[in-house]
């Protein structure tokens, strides 16, 4: 069982202090019944009173405890339901690790990413879009705009220094990148990953099946070669090992084509002279001219049954204060 607002869940020591009063309130009651009754009458009536009290008081904490359940917002199960998509939304997941910067790709594979991610954008006007960059860590460049300004301002930045964590790890940038599109969004979605593949620790499974079971295709974008090439360093040469000989990097496309595959994607390469008209056609084959439809699951909302759940407790508490029980002690 989940909950969607577990904050309610908080208000459970107050069923305790609600207790607390009923328990004051008992006594007060038992006292001015002994005062009022006497003799037989009084241990017969006071048997009744306590048994009346007793279970009036369980009723009414577990109903109340119903209540604060049905607030708190349990869910348990799911279901499938349409969902209607026209329209596009894209999401620029580009890698800015120090390998962007080899140059098998010219001029260099960060500058080919900044093109091609500035040419595919402009071909979608009225879409929205957004920029997550990632190496170690993840960081959202701009969040989903329709402001073609703005991205084009921020794509001209794209560089190594934007995330300071070392290493690539798209198990946490590819959950940052889902959640830049709007739950209930009518539109196609889609995260375009710009990366040599060179992940540190991959991707898992389950990060991809979720990706997939939200209807979130990933098109991956191969920037490199096989042969690969030398990463350049500031003061014009290359980077080096211990060994002091120059670090090559390639590229990892069987990695690459399996984000795609999985997600229901596809997968290009930087490289490719019409990699922008083939993104383009893609693309827009996709979201189409008109409307398609989708199946997601959807948790399960439960709150209605401790709602009935406590109404039927109150019930039956009126219930017990109404009964004759003289007749049956």
């Amino acid at each position: 069982m989940t909950f969607l607002y577990p904050l309610y869940l908080w208000l459970f020591p107050g069923v305790l202090l609600v207790g607390a009063l009923l328990l004051f309130a008992v006594w007060r009651s038992r006292k001015a019944l002994t005062a009022y009754l006497g003799g037989r009458l009084l241990e017969e009536a006071l048997n009744i009173f306590a048994l009346k009290s007793f279970i009036s008081a369980v009723l009414c904490l577990t109903a109340l405890a119903m209540l604060i359940l049905a607030l708190a917002g349990p869910q348990w199960g799911s279901r499938s339901v349409e969902e209607e998509r026209r329209g596009l939304e894209l999401v620029f997941l580009v890698d800015v690790s120090n390998s962007m910067l080899v140059e098998d790709v010219l001029p260099s594979r960060l500058v080919r990413t900044r093109e091609v991610a500035r040419s595919v954008a402009s071909r979608f006007p009225e879409s929205s879009r957004g920029i997550v960059v990632f190496k170690g860590g993840a960081s959202v460049l701009v969040p989903l705009t329709g402001d073609p300004a703005a991205f084009d301002l921020a794509i001209s930045y794209l560089s190594p220094a934007l995330v300071t964590s070392p290493g690539t790890d798209l198990d946490e940038a590819l959950p940052v990148a889902a959640d830049l599109f709007p739950g209930g969004t009518p539109r196609h979605r889609v995260v375009l990953l710009f990366s040599d593949g060179g992940h540190d620790q991959g991707v898992s499974r389950q990060v991809l099946e979720d990706l997939r079971d939200r209807g979130i295709p990933v098109f991956t974008i191969l920037a490199g070669t096989p042969a690969g090439g030398t990463i350049p360093t500031t003061d014009g040469g290359v980077l080096r090992d211990a060994q002091g000989d120059p670090v090559i990097v390639g590229v990892k496309s069987r990695r690459m084509e399996e984000i795609a595959s999985v997600t229901g994607g596809k997968s290009y390469n930087l490289s490719e002279t019409a990699i922008v008209n083939r993104l383009v056609q893609d693309l827009e084959q996709l979201s189409g001219q008109g409307a398609s439809v989708l199946f997601r699951q959807v948790a399960v909302d439960r709150y209605h049954l401790f709602v009935l759940a406590a109404l039927g407790l109150l019930t039956v508490m009126i219930g017990v204060q109404s009964f004759r029980w003289r007749d049956l002690l």
